[in-house]
């Protein structure tokens, strides 16, 4: 198998790209959705040569971890308040917050059980095939995000870095020794001198690319976010407080970790320090033992994808990167507690709720609509701080550093909220509240923005995400464009969380008409009432889904079409009706370059009353 991702870490220039940032934004817009360009570029998927979702290493020992793990018991809006709780914490200090943590195989079995295990399966009718679902969702259900562990002082395994087979709910030994001091002299965290548990986060592209071509880099952003934040919650229901480490040299940890010949790319880094009970005085970092196993060929033929791989390689740091930017941002951008919801009203036991999660495939447009209660304490645990490098809030100086700088913001298409006029909404964090800023039935609207999916129109409400694209490259370069992925993820992973402890269901929505969402929002308009005047001519232009309900009545009186079936970016095969939207040219296009919007949108979200999943096994 080819591995061309291998190829970046010698190339002379790894490490020089990242402030070249005129690189993001073309990127960003190469790989922009149209109504046109899912139609003329439809693709049709090679199953024989999908990849294998689990990597192996040919081997290896196996340490099965202890079977039917006790359940997080802790609530899940409970996790994601002492996690921000957490932000404001010097990290060095944490320890003295906390009761010391028995570090054993039960312990790293409930970690992982609740955060990165497999959750249930599913059989495709007719065929009898069988797949996996997992704790941590993924677009397309591929997983391109593979999981690593440095031990140190836990009891009844030996110290080394170990590899999370979710197949086998196991652990691979890679390398014995002294690992969590040679990633912590790697990461160049000197505030976290004494960690027992380090979680290293890969991304396999090439599991993404098969379905998603070069837009698999976001998506596999995406998934990282989710990861991260599915792994912090857990360790955090179980005591242990950890935060998200962005900011280090990508080669020099590709080749530290024994993946500078493979196809995994080293994304995120999560560091777990505090005292432990039982923990050893020394960390071992003398010497570390050579890597064992060979990784297994995830598929027969890995299709390169060019702009894929530039932007990872504009995004990678130089080996010894230095100290992370400071981000200068006014106090509008930065998050803080809820002022008005500090603690969850309503609760759920976050292991229940993390290891029944599912990602919905359709919201059911008759059942009872949602509380608005419950719509602001999704919207106000989902954008809570959280720790991590990159949002500067780790190192317990006051002002910026004790709270996460925001890049995304979350604007709402509320349809069926009980005391919540239907319309166009935007988060405002700092005060907890929903600001209006068009009132009316945007569901049709919301359906065809997200690329034409219905359930966006049958949600009680959908979110898009906009990240502010132009000071994550102004800070942090293009790897910014990671950072704005990952904190997407991370809103998007308590969402879920948060709706199932609520009973209610989610799913995220990576694909979109990114540039009709602009226009929709009035970020590509002149004009005070841009948004209202947006959401007129959506509904003028009949903006709307066939299978949305809001469409059904409109599409009975429609003259029949000749379909030809299309793969969209969601890869659902359906008809096409070719000519039903033709391009404008009225003088009404934008009058801004759509390349150059310092906001643009990364992330779709849905929350509902999922319908049945015939496909689901009991």
């Amino acid at each position: 198998m080819t591995r061309f991702l291998s190829r970046i870490w010698d190339h002379p220039e790894c490490g020089s790209l990242n402030r070249d940032t005129q690189r993001l934004f073309a990127y960003h817009q190469a790989t922009k959705h149209t109504y046109y360009s899912v139609r003329t570029n439809a693709r049709y998927l090679d199953w024989h040569n999908q990849p294998n979702p689990f990597r192996v290493y040919d081997g290896a020992s196996i340490i099965p971890l202890p079977p039917a793990p006790d359940s997080l018991e802790t609530g899940t809006f409970a996790a994601m308040a002492k996690l921000a709780e957490d932000s404001v914490t010097c990290a060095e200090h944490a320890s003295e917050r906390r009761e010391p943590v028995q570090l054993d195989l039960n312990w790293l079995s409930s970690f992982l059980w609740n955060s990165m295990a497999v959750s249930s399966w599913k059989t495709v009718a007719g065929s009898g095939a069988r797949y996996s679902l997992r704790v941590n969702p993924s677009s397309g259900n591929l997983h391109p995000t593979e999981t690593y562990l440095a031990l140190c002082g836990v009891a009844g395994i030996g110290d080394g870095l170990y590899h999370y087979r979710a197949d086998r709910h196991a652990l691979e030994l890679r390398s014995a020794g002294g690992w969590i001091g040679q990633l912590t002299g790697a990461l160049e965290i000197p505030w976290a001198a004494r960690p027992r548990l380090i979680v290293g986060l890969t991304s396999i592209f090439w599991r993404e690319a098969w379905k998603y071509g070069d837009r698999a880099y976001r998506y596999c952003c995406h998934d990282l976010g989710h990861a991260s934040m599915s792994l912090l919650l857990a360790a955090s229901a179980l005591g242990l407080r950890g935060y998200a480490v962005g900011h280090f040299g990508d080669a020099r940890m590709a080749h530290a970790m024994g993946l500078g010949r493979v196809d995994e790319a080293p994304m995120l880094f999560l560091a777990f320090p505090g005292s432990f009970a039982d923990a050893k005085d020394d960390l071992s970092v003398a010497t570390v033992g050579p890597f064992i196993g060979t990784p297994n060929e995830l598929s027969a033929e890995e299709v390169r994808y060019d702009l894929l791989l530039s932007m990872h390689a504009s995004t990678i740091l130089p080996a010894l990167p230095g100290p992370l930017p400071h981000i200068s941002v006014a106090d509008s951008q930065l998050s803080v507690g809820s002022p008005t919801l500090p603690n969850a009203p309503r609760d759920a036991p976050l292991g229940a709720v993390a290891r029944r999660r599912r990602s919905a495939l359709d919201f059911d447009v008759h059942a009872s609509s949602m509380e608005r209660k419950d719509l602001e304490q999704l919207l106000d645990f989902a954008t809570r701080d959280w720790p991590a490098d990159w949002r500067q809030n780790l190192n317990g100086d006051s002002g910026v550093a004790r709270r996460g700088a925001e890049l995304v913001t979350l604007y709402l298409y509320v349809h069926r909220v009980n005391d919540c006029e239907p319309g166009v909404y935007r988060w405002d964090r700092i005060n907890a509240r929903l600001e209006l800023l068009h009132s009316g039935n945007v569901q049709r609207v919301a359906a065809f923005l997200s690329l034409e999916q219905a359930l966006a129109g049958n949600s009680c409400f959908t979110i898009s995400m906009i990240a502010d694209l132009n000071t994550a490259a102004l800070v942090y370069g293009n790897r910014g464009y990671r950072y704005v992925y990952f904190e997407a993820g991370a809103i998007g992973q308590r969402l879920y969380l948060g709706a199932e402890a609520l009973g209610w269901n989610a799913t995220g929505i990576g694909a979109f008409y990114d540039d009709d969402v602009h226009r929709y929002l009035g970020f590509l308009d002149e004009g005070l009432e841009s948004v209202a005047a947006s959401a007129r001519e959506a509904e003028k232009a009949a903006l709307v889904m066939l299978g949305s309900p809001a469409s059904r009545a409109a599409a009975q009186t429609r003259d029949a079409r000749e379909n030809s079936p299309v793969i969209s970016e969601s890869r659902e095969e359906r008809a096409s009706p070719a000519g039903q939207f033709p391009e404008k040219h009225d003088g009404t296009q934008p009058r801004k370059d759509p390349s150059e919007l310092p906001r643009q949108v990364i992330y779709h979200f849905a929350v509902g009353r999922a319908v049945p999943d015939p496909r689901l096994e009991a």
